[in-house]
């Protein structure tokens, strides 16, 4: 592939800018200032950049992926980035001026010849664009001719408006009587091969795998996104916010990244979701080896927003991982974290659901039981009947409406496998559980687990259960027999039985209440609100008599 100066490499990357700016309807929401919610951390999207932009984008993911981060592409209004669009020919025509430092003359352009006045363009300045690009010779007079402003611009027709642009329209004339190896060649206009030849030659645009340049056909943004990728490729990154180095450390659990380069050494905080790419495939900080030669796009905080692995080392190393289980299937041998909690008491898996005892509520159905779930639900409604991650606390109070304790929730996710790490786990791999040996099996999603692994596969596992840490705050509750007590109400719960929890300066105390509890003061046990004062009759264990404190 032939080198592109940068000069002519910086006007090009400034070309994808137009594709949201030429039109006053397409004016765009870029990702600068958006909080974790909705954007970068949880409650939207998981990887970083354009919501319509995922697996079904393979082959342009990583372009449209990378030139977000670096701040070249602006996506529509709701974070999409409409990448199956077609750009209008009056697009390419705003590129091509941009591409040569023109645009600022398009105020200057004081007369419009009739050829331009008698097309139909969107919006009034565009018609000073496409007369400034008639002076400039980015558009011939005669191609003014049937010339659609708002038709698609063909491949055939980019190319040519791309490499006027890069000042290459006499090496293009050279080649216009070129025979090109495509198949589909002769569907090339004689007037274009030239243009199609050095395109094809500088690498910005290919044919596909079959030998098809398909000339006539719409380029999209997606197609226009790879085209300026592979131009920035031809460079080394030179902007501060670029940087290539070879991989020294890769910590999961703190989320960091340490390259070597010729400046020195220097450890990098790495965003949640940041991207990760190694041969042009969606993949995990996991992926990463020491060793690898890396590209990063680094934020205005210096943070890496984006990693793409130029040069892979394939000899294995050691990660290590922290993070909620999300998964154990015995089937496969494999085990799954959510490496973004890592606080022992304030993570929770399950199924969400949505109950109407007494009032809607969020549920969080867990291994463990069932938990009711208050504080930011906001969003929550797109999730149920799926599994999610809480992070949030456990509550000592608890609504009488609600079945189970109470988590007050702090963030959640939803559960994806893009945003889990899994471990496979052979006969090697030594497990405990609260520091005792165990097995694959006895891991559960809601544990806390700590893993060693080498090229995917775990060498060591230590698991914290999340089972016996419901159970730890279970037994912080203290029994009772027989007697009296008095309290104040935490929450009244029915699960197979009516339970009532009560605390006061000695403890917490949780009882089952008598299927012929007496009630003193209180019409019926659905009066019975947090916070009540009350005073408890105890027979063999269970309440026998509840009176309400005057």
């Amino acid at each position: 592939m032939k080198k592109i100066t940068a000069r002519l490499t910086a006007m090009l990357l400034v070309m994808l800018m137009a594709l949201t700016m030429v039109v006053p309807a397409a004016f765009a929401k870029g990702a600068e200032g958006k909080n974790f919610k909705g954007n970068l951390q949880g409650k939207a999207q998981w990887k970083m950049g354009f919501s319509d932009v995922d697996e079904t984008l393979d082959w342009a993911r990583m372009a449209i992926d990378k030139m977000y981060a670096k701040g070249i592409f602006k996506g529509y209004p709701g974070d999409v980035f409409k990448p199956r669009n077609n750009i209008s020919n009056l697009e390419a025509i705003v590129i091509a001026l941009r591409i040569m430092g023109w645009e600022e003359e398009v105020d200057g352009v004081k007369v419009l010849p009739n050829s331009v006045k008698n097309l139909q363009v969107p919006w009034l300045k565009g018609y000073y664009y496409i007369a400034l690009a008639v002076q400039k010779g980015l558009v011939k007079p005669d191609e003014l001719k049937g010339f659609n402003p708002n038709a698609p611009a063909k491949r055939y027709e980019v190319a040519r408006y791309v490499v006027r642009a890069l000042g290459k329209e006499a090496e293009a004339r050279e080649h216009m009587k070129d025979k090109l190896s495509f198949k589909d060649a002769k569907a090339i206009p004689k007037d274009a091969v030239g243009y199609v030849y050095v395109i094809t030659d500088l690498g910005l645009m290919k044919g596909d795998d079959k030998g098809l340049f398909k000339p006539q056909n719409p380029i999209t943004r997606a197609e226009m996104a790879v085209l300026v990728n592979r131009l920035d490729g031809t460079l080394e990154p030179e902007d501060k916010n670029e940087l290539v180095g070879t991989v020294e450390d890769v910590n999961i659990e703190e989320l960091t990244i340490t390259i070597k380069n010729s400046f020195g050494e220097k450890t990098y905080n790495v965003l949640k979701n940041a991207p990760v790419y190694i041969d042009g495939k969606y993949r995990d900080m996991e992926d990463l080896n020491e060793g690898d030669r890396v590209e990063l796009v680094l934020n205005d905080d210096g943070d890496v927003v984006f990693i793409q692995v130029l040069e892979k080392n394939e000899e294995p190393i050691t990660v290590s991982a922290r993070g909620l289980v999300t998964d154990v299937d015995e089937d496969d041998k494999t085990v799954s974290l959510f490496t973004y909690v890592k606080d022992n008491d304030k993570g929770f898996v399950g199924i969400l659901e949505k109950n109407n005892v007494e009032g809607w509520h969020y549920e969080l159905s867990t291994e463990a039981g069932t938990f009711a779930l208050i504080g930011d639900t906001d969003g929550l409604e797109d999730y149920v009947g799926k599994r999610i991650v809480v992070v949030g606390t456990l509550k000592a109070q608890a609504s009488i409406y609600m079945r189970g304790d109470l988590i007050e929730v702090e963030d959640f996710y939803p559960v994806k496998t893009s945003n889990v790490v899994t471990f496979r786990v052979n006969e090697d791999t030594e497990i405990t559980v609260d520091g005792k040996t165990a097995e694959l099996s006895d891991i559960e999603p809601g544990d806390m687990a700590e893993v060693k692994a080498q090229d995917g596969t775990a060498l060591e596992i230590k698991v914290y259960s999340f089972r016996d840490r419901i159970q730890d705050r279970e037994r912080e509750r203290k029994e009772i027999k027989d007697g009296k007590l008095k309290g104040e109400v935490v929450s009244l719960t029915l699960r197979t039985q009516w339970e009532i929890t009560v605390e006061n300066e000695d403890g917490i105390y949780t009882f089952v209440l008598d299927s012929d509890v007496d009630l003193d003061n209180i019409d019926k046990i659905s009066d019975i609100k947090a916070g009540m004062e009350i005073e408890l009759r105890i027979k063999n264990g269970k309440v026998t008599e509840i009176k309400a404190e005057e």
